[in-house]
């Protein structure tokens, strides 16, 4: 009988006190047994590394990784380093797992050795778990547009992927807000070998939104976003000067659609004007999207607030 893979999850944490706990069962309670879970605390203050020891007393799949701070990429790499999975998978110290997520992507993965990425649907929580939002990306038969532009991933707890793509890939640590994208597109288009993105249609992933991640540092998060397109001019040509201002206009108009959700209007406004300066063509490209949060922007403040 051939022996079921193991995977590594990767919990990177700073901070996570308040949401480690319930993160950590929804990985324990998975239906797929063969997990090493490495808790990752990127020089937390709080009692998130306590929470992690409490795990690991009762569960021996479960171990503690402790580093100076460096940020989200660097807590991700670290883990990767220590990983001895045959699949790795990453899931945010505030994130939730429906109990047959690894059990679905693994046969996925087991199913097509040509898969390199396997992803999921995505519901969006808040901070007391209300479900807000889903988002079903495209699964199959990707483009480069999709691949480019759409990041179907969606977020760092969706994915899980083989072992053999981080092999010449890792998360760049200089990045902040987008250094998710940055790493899909280059094991989406980077030689030696462009790894193939695919789905399944399900939830079963769980990101949780908070409150101030409506405002985030957004000047510095499209910094680095510019940083990963011009990137994707030394590996992917063709694929960045064809789409990276279409991608970018995807960004902005994401960033408005953020500051309208915070109720900055204004900046919403900007951002809009930007997003159409940056590629015109997103006016009709999921165009009903890109007007609404056009309209929206354009109203006085008192009405557009109600």
């Amino acid at each position: 009988m051939k022996t079921a893979p193991e995977v590594s999850v990767i919990i990177p944490c700073f901070n996570a006190e308040p949401f480690l706990a319930e993160t950590l069962e929804s990985v324990c309670d998975q239906t797929y047994p063969q997990l090493e879970i490495l808790v990752v605390d990127d020089g937390s203050t709080d009692r998130t590394a306590t929470i992690a020891e409490e795990f690991a007393r009762r569960d021996a799949r479960v171990r503690l990784l402790q580093k100076p701070n460096g940020g989200l990429s660097s807590a991700r790499n670290f883990g990767i380093d220590h990983a001895g999975g045959q699949y790795l998978a990453f899931v945010d110290g505030d994130d939730l797992w429906h109990p047959s997520k690894i059990e679905k992507h693994v046969a996925h993965l087991e199913g097509d050795e040509a898969i390199g990425v396997s992803y999921s649907a995505t519901q969006f929580i808040n901070t007391a778990g209300r479900k807000l939002h889903r988002r079903f990306p495209k699964m199959h038969n990707l483009t480069d547009y999709d691949l480019f532009c759409r990041n179907p991933v969606t977020t760092g707890s969706t994915a899980v992927f083989r072992r053999e793509v981080f092999a010449h890939h890792r998360f760049d640590e200089t990045l902040f807000g987008y250094e998710d994208v940055d790493c899909w597109l280059r094991i989406a288009f980077a030689p030696p070998r462009k790894w193939r993105f695919e789905g399944i249609p399900e939830l079963l992933t769980l990101y949780r939104v908070h409150a101030q991640s409506l405002s985030n540092n957004y000047d510095r998060q499209h910094e680095s976003a510019v940083r990963a397109w011009k990137k994707a001019l030394d590996y992917a040509p063709e694929q960045a000067r064809r789409f990276a201002s279409l991608a970018e206009a995807f960004q902005l108009r994401f960033y408005a659609r953020r500051a309208i959700a915070s109720r900055n209007f204004p900046a919403a406004r900007q951002f809009m004007f930007r997003a159409i300066k940056a590629n015109p063509r997103i006016l009709y490209l999921e165009g009903a999207r890109t007007w609404v949060a056009l309209l929206v922007s354009l109203l006085p403040v008192p009405i557009a607030a109600q």
